[in-house]
């Protein structure tokens, strides 16, 4: 039974109040709603992964480790307090414990596919917060054929809606810039190629990617080459909540390949909100 359907009604709506106040960056308010459903089943798993979130969201890393420990006792089959655990030590600058802890549980084995990939992209970044490029390429690799043999049969949306999505975005452009892009084509593809990993692209994030000569840089170059803007859609969807959520972030994502083609780079991007 999924653990969610099996809660009692109260507990769940106090679940539901804390998830919603963080989503909105309230973190008084989930806590208090944190303390509720304490009170109601302090190690239910549910109420732990949840306790953990909001001492991450309160800068107490040291809690969340805590509580991501005593989630894995309660349930020592369920992988996601191990990622969570390793997610912590990777953000607190700690990649080594958490690639350690990645190690143990791969070399384990009795993974499902998707659990799999899931522990190699967070090893692979532990790897590449260590500087270790050859082991981070290892395990994204390893994460796109895992991802790929294991992709849904359907698309969220079909390929030629998604185009159509990327192509109103464009046409928010104004006149002038898109006269500029007039020769530049937007690529849809599932997801990033084994050369772009090869190249240290991160299989799962990557959601678009400009290639090519940056316009500021084709008059002094001399050499426009070949330029193109590339959508990943699995990428894109895997971080969607809904259809309405996916077309949000294709808009963002053209908007953001663009302006690296007007040589934008990653300051002027977060400036601007695309990045």
């Amino acid at each position: 039974m999924d653990r969610e359907t099996a809660l009692p009604a109260a507990l769940q709506r106090h679940l539901d109040k804390a998830w919603d106040a963080l989503d909105g960056g309230d973190v008084d308010g989930a806590l208090r709603a944190l303390a509720n459903a304490q009170a109601a089943a302090p190690d239910d798993p549910d109420v732990l992964e949840l306790e953990a979130e909001c001492a991450l969201a309160d800068d107490r890393p040291d809690d969340a480790l805590e509580a991501y420990r005593r989630w894995s006792e309660v349930e020592p089959d369920d992988l996601e307090p191990h990622l969570g655990r390793a997610e912590v030590y990777i953000d607190c600058g700690e990649p080594r414990t958490a690639a350690r802890l990645l190690e143990g549980l791969l070399k384990e084995g009795g993974m499902e596919p998707e659990a799999e990939a899931d522990a190699r992209h967070l090893l692979g970044v532990a790897y590449e917060e260590r500087g270790d490029f050859k082991r981070m390429v290892a395990e994204w690799l390893a994460v796109l054929r895992l991802d790929a043999a294991g992709d849904p049969g359907e698309l969220l949306i079909s390929a030629g809606r998604f185009q159509e999505i990327a192509d109103a975005a464009f046409e928010e452009l104004p006149a002038e810039v898109r006269d500029h892009l007039a020769n530049v084509p937007i690529l849809i593809e599932e997801r990033p190629t084994e050369d772009m990993v090869r190249d240290g692209l991160d299989p799962r994030t990557l959601v678009g990617l400009f290639e090519g000569t940056a316009m500021p840089d084709q008059s002094v170059l001399g050499v426009p080459g070949l330029t193109l803007i590339q959508l990943f859609q699995r990428n894109l969807e895997r971080e969607a909540a809904d259809e309405q959520d996916l077309a949000e972030q294709i808009r963002i994502t053209v908007l953001h390949e663009t302006a690296h083609y007007f040589g934008a780079d990653e300051d002027d991007l977060r400036r601007l909100g695309l990045d």
